[in-house]
C-alpha cells in the first residue's frame, strides 16, 4: 500500500452540551417575627466580596504584547498580575493574543505602549537562569556561549521552529543549567563572550544569480543563521539582489580564502569517532545507498542498547511540515521516498536515534544531506537541507536536530527528501510515522499503527523495493513546492 493510493478521513467530533434549568419558585415571604436582627446584617459580612474577582479591570492581550509591557503600562508588578490570575512561571510563556488577564488595582483599561526592552522583574525559574538576547545575537550564539544544545533551549522556552525565527533583541530566554553568576559574567562582557563562542564571520557580496540556498551550501551555514545575522525575513530572502552585502556568521576564512566552520568540542570528538569508524566520506554515503552497512556502525548506533532493535516507529522529520509527495510516485514508481515541505529556518529532526554516518553535499542531486545509521541496520536519509547541523560520528536521539529545511541540490522548494532504507531496499516509512502523516491543513493520516522493531519481522503494511533510478536514467527535478501547494497526496 502506498501513500498516493490511499485516502483517509480523520474524524473530528465536537460535543455541545446544553443544560436547561427552570427558575426556582419565588420564596415564601418570611413571617414578620423572622426578620433579621440589626446587628446580623449581611451587608457587614465580607464573604461576598472575598468570593468575587479581585478589584481591577480585565485586559485583553494584544498582538505582540508581553506580560512585562502590560504590567509596566498599568503600573503594577508582574508578580501581582500572576497572583491575580493564578499563574505559574511556565504559564507566562504560554500567553497568547486574545487571552484576558485580570489587572489588580487598575481602574480603567489602558493602552499598552512599548517601553524599554529591559523589564523590571522576571518570574522565578528553577534549574536555570535568564539570558536576554542582544542586538544581532542569535539562538545559536546563546547555545554556544552557555555550551547548551539548541534543542534544550527550545524545549525549556517552549519554542517551535517558527518561534525561533521570530526571536528579537530584548527577549528573555531561560538557559537550562545556567547560573546567575554565569549569566552575569557573559552579559557583563557580551562582546568578548560572543567572540569566544563563534568565529567573527565575514562579509559577502551577493553575486548575480546567487540565492540564499547557494550561500548556505557554500559556507556551511544555515539559512536561518544568515537571516538572523542580517535581520532578514522570508521576503528578504526571496528578493535577494546582486550586490547586497551579507554578514556570514560562524565561519572563518584562512589566508588562502578558504572558508570553514569551526567545530564545537563535542563535534571535534565526534569527528575523531568518525575517523576511527571509517565514517563521513562520500564512499560511505555510496555504500549506505547501496545497502552496505558495516556491523561496527550498527554497534556504534546502538549506544549500549539492543543493536538489533528499532524503537518501532519514526518521528515526523519536520514538526510542522506537511506531506507533498509519496513513496512510489513518479514515472515507473521510481520515487521511493517521502517529501515533506517546510519553511525556511525550520529544523529537520532525526526520525529515530542513531549515529550520523554522513553529513555533506558530495552525492549529486541531493544537496546537503545527512545519513543516519540506526540499531538493527536501518538507515534514514534527509536531503536538500539548507545546512547540516551535525557532523559524521555524532550520536543523535530520536527528535534531535540534524539540519535546517532547505532547497539545495536538485530541488525547487524548501523541503526534506526522506528515505528509510533496510537490507538494500527502500521502504515506505508512512505507516511508521507518529503521530501520522501530516497534511498542509494540519490533519493527520494515521495509515496504520504498526511497529517494526526487528529486522526480519517486517510488518505487512510496510512496502519495500530495491532502489530505482528514473526510467530515463537521469536526475529529475522535484515538482515546484510553492506556497500554493495543496499538500495532499
Amino acid at each position: 500500500m502506498t501513500l498516493r493510493r490511499t485516502s483517509f478521513i480523520l474524524p473530528f467530533a465536537m460535543l455541545l452540551a446544553a443544560i436547561a434549568c427552570e427558575d426556582p419558585p419565588p420564596p415564601e415571604p418570611p413571617p414578620a417575627e423572622a426578620a433579621p436582627e440589626p446587628e446580623a446584617e449581611v451587608a457587614e459580612e465580607p464573604v461576598e466580596e472575598a468570593e468575587g474577582p479581585p478589584p481591577g479591570v480585565d485586559h485583553t492581550i494584544g498582538e505582540g504584547q508581553t506580560l512585562w509591557a502590560i504590567a509596566r503600562s498599568y503600573g503594577v508588578s508582574v508578580n501581582a498580575i500572576m497572583e491575580a490570575n493564578h499563574m505559574r512561571p511556565r504559564d507566562v510563556r504560554r500567553l497568547r493574543a486574545g487571552q484576558t488577564l485580570r489587572i489588580p488595582g487598575a481602574e480603567a483599561v489602558v493602552e499598552v505602549t512599548d517601553g524599554p526592552s529591559e523589564p523590571e522583574e522576571l518570574p522565578p525559574v528553577e534549574d536555570g537562569a535568564y539570558h536576554r538576547l542582544g542586538d544581532g545575537e542569535t539562538l545559536w550564539d546563546v547555545a554556544r556561549m552557555y555550551e547548551v544544545s539548541l534543542d534544550a533551549i527550545m524545549e525549556r522556552n517552549e519554542l517551535d521552529d517558527e518561534g525561533v525565527r521570530r526571536l528579537r533583541a530584548g527577549r528573555a530566554l531561560v538557559i537550562p543549567g545556567a547560573t546567575e553568576r554565569q549569566v552575569e559574567r557573559i552579559m557583563g562582557n557580551r562582546a568578548q563572550a560572543l567572540a569566544e563562542s563563534r568565529p567573527r564571520g565575514f562579509r559577502h557580496t551577493v553575486n548575480r544569480g546567487e540565492t540564499m540556498w547557494d550561500l548556505a551550501g557554500a559556507f556551511g551555514v544555515s539559512v536561518g543563521e544568515i537571516m538572523a545575522a542580517n535581520g532578514l525575513d522570508e521576503e528578504g530572502v526571496r528578493n535577494l539582489r546582486e550586490g547586497t552585502q551579507l554578514w556570514i556568521p560562524g565561519v572563518e576564512q584562512d589566508a588562502g580564502g578558504r572558508v570553514r566552520r569551526r567545530l564545537t568540542q563535542q563535534q571535534e570528538r565526534a569527528a575523531q569517532r568518525a575517523r576511527s569508524l571509517g565514517l563521513g566520506t562520500r564512499e560511505v554515503a555510496s555504500a549506505l545507498l547501496h545497502g552496505r552497512v558495516e556491523p561496527r556502525w550498527i554497534a556504534a548506533a546502538s549506544r549500549g542498547g539492543n543493536r538489533n532493535r528499532l524503537p518501532g516507529h519514526l518521528r515526523w522529520p519536520i514538526a510542522n511540515g506537511w506531506f507533498v509527495r509519496g513513496f512510489g510516485s513518479g514515472a515507473g514508481a521510481y520515487h521511493l521516498a517521502v517529501d515533506i515541505m517546510g519553511r525556511i529556518g525550520w529544523n529537520v529532526r532525526a526520525a529515530a536515534s542513531g549515529i550520523v554516518a554522513y553529513s555533506g553535499d558530495g552525492v549529486p542531486g541531493y544537496g546537503n544531506m545527512v545519513l543516519v545509521v540506526h540499531p538493527g541496520g536501518w538507515v534514514t536519509m534527509y536531503a536538500h537541507n539548507s545546512a547540516n547541523s551535525v557532523v559524521a560520528g555524532e550520536t543523535v536521539p530520536q527528535g534531535g536536530i540534524l539540519a535546517e529545511v532547505g532547497s539545495t541540490g536538485i530541488s525547487r522548494g524548501p523541503h526534506v527528501h526522506f528515505e528509510l532504507m533496510h537490507d538494500g531496499q527502500n521502504c515506505d516509512p508512512a505507516p511508521l510515522f507518529r503521530p501520522g502523516v501530516r497534511h498542509r491543513d494540519g490533519h493527520l493520516s494515521p495509515i496504520s499503527r504498526v511497529e517494526w522493531t526487528r529486522p526480519n519481522d517486517r510488518p505487512g503494511p510496510v512496502t519495500c523495493y530495491r532502489r530505482r533510478r528514473h526510467p530515463q536514467s537521469r536526475w529529475v527535478s522535484h515538482e515546484s513546492y510553492g506556497e500554493n501547494e495543496s499538500g495532499e497526496p
